[in-house]
């Protein structure tokens, strides 16, 4: 086949011409579009991805657990035991005044303070009075008219003291006979198996305790022992004089052994 060349036909060097050109327009575009053309990358939906919460007892995994080693503590060798010098403690210096009673009333011009105390040392009214091996102590006291304060202190180790007061009042009669029971009270309840009954009357009187003699001192004062049974006990006080004058006091005492 001829091309025709400026009178109507090709020549075949305009041809080539052509055909070079559309040959390297095609290398150009294919170029251009492998190095324009982005890189399309497919979008991920997200996924939503749940964390377990941590628990106290749970492991991380893959981590080892390293279990803890034992703290040696230095061992301590106790002292032995060292003895505390104390000093002993003293009981207090106990006191009891059996008679006679606060307050009370008397017809005779005496009465005779007893009692009992753990000290060792008593005094009556600033007088020093033996205490017995038993911590009983007594002591006949004469009275003034009208009131009479009667002050008994105990002593004990360490310089310890305690003391009671009592109030006895004196008014003597005019006419009959003077008498006074000072000891026991009606009612007392006692856990020895005897009981001491005191009084006081005047020098001439005769004195019985449930029917038994008794003696009067100087002072009127006079005193018995009068065995218990168990339970309820009676004791009966009678003073009587030349004059036929009687005077007679009746109480109660409960043995409970």
């Amino acid at each position: 086949m001829r091309w025709k060349s400026g009178n109507g036909r090709l020549s075949p060097g305009w041809f080539g011409s052509i055909g070079l050109a559309v040959l390297l327009f095609s290398a150009v575009a294919c170029g251009s579009e492998s190095s324009v053309t982005p890189a399309v990358t497919p979008a991920l939906s997200p996924v939503a991805v749940q964390t377990p919460e941590p628990t106290p007892e749970s492991t991380p995994v893959g981590i080892p657990t390293a279990e803890p080693s034992p703290t040696l503590l230095p061992t301590l060798t106790p002292e032995p035991a060292r003895a505390t010098p104390t000093n002993p403690v003293e009981a207090p210096v106990t006191l009891q005044v059996l008679t006679p009673p606060d307050r009370i009333g008397v017809e005779v011009g005496a009465v005779r303070v007893a009692g009992i105390t753990s000290g060792s040392e008593i005094g009556i009214n600033g007088i020093p009075v033996e205490v017995l091996e038993d911590g009983t102590f007594q002591r006949d006291l004469a009275l003034i008219d009208g009131v009479n304060l009667i002050e008994v202190m105990a002593s004990g180790p360490g310089e310890q003291t305690t003391s009671r007061q009592l109030v006895v009042f004196y008014v003597s009669p005019t006419a009959g006979l003077p008498f006074t029971l000072l000891y026991p009270p009606d009612g007392l309840t006692v856990s020895q198996p005897e009981v001491d009954v005191l009084g006081v009357t005047t020098l001439d009187a005769i004195v019985g305790v449930n029917q038994i003699p008794v003696d009067v001192n100087s002072l009127g004062v006079f005193s018995a022992s009068v065995a218990l049974e168990e339970g309820a006990n009676l004791v009966e006080v009678v003073a009587t004089n030349i004059q036929g004058n009687i005077r007679f006091q009746t109480v109660a005492v409960f043995y409970t052994p």
